[in-house]
């Protein structure tokens, strides 16, 4: 009988060993496709000093957009997941259930990501007023007149 009870200890200690690693896996995974392509956007000279407020709305809006960037690679991931959940159902009518949830909710983020990203313009010009092309574009040149 203790054989027996050692057995199963043993059994469910290796599968509860398993399951550590599988999600370790996954979050190595879920860094490496998010930390990567942050990489390609480091930048060589360092950034300017800010001394106005165009400065400052130059950096909140560099911030927005990498975090843009962000949101829309977790964003793809969660898709990605929810269409192996998808088709790893087999019928199960909850587990659909759960997989177009998910779904939607990583299509519901990309849209407020994207719309929250129009936010600091809007800010922008009702700080700056009829003075904003004065100042850079949001991180973008303006061209000369």
């Amino acid at each position: 009988m203790l054989t027996v009870f050692k057995a199963k200890l043993k059994e469910k200690t290796i599968k509860f060993k398993m399951e550590g690693f599988k999600k370790g896996i996954t979050i190595l995974v879920l860094a490496v496709l998010v930390g990567i392509p942050l990489l390609s956007l480091a930048e060589e000279n360092p950034p300017p000093v800010v001394s106005n407020i165009c400065g400052v709305i130059d950096v909140i809006a560099k911030v927005g957009r990498y975090l843009l960037f962000v949101l829309i690679a977790l964003a793809v991931v969660f898709v990605i997941m929810a269409a192996f959940k998808y088709l790893t159902a087999s019928g199960d009518a909850e587990a659909v259930k759960k997989a177009n949830q998910q779904i939607l909710y990583a299509v519901v983020a990309i849209v407020i990501g994207i719309l929250a990203s129009a936010v600091v313009p809007v800010v922008a010009n009702i700080i700056i007023g009829a003075d904003a092309d004065t100042c850079h574009d949001l991180g973008r040149p303006v061209s000369p007149n």
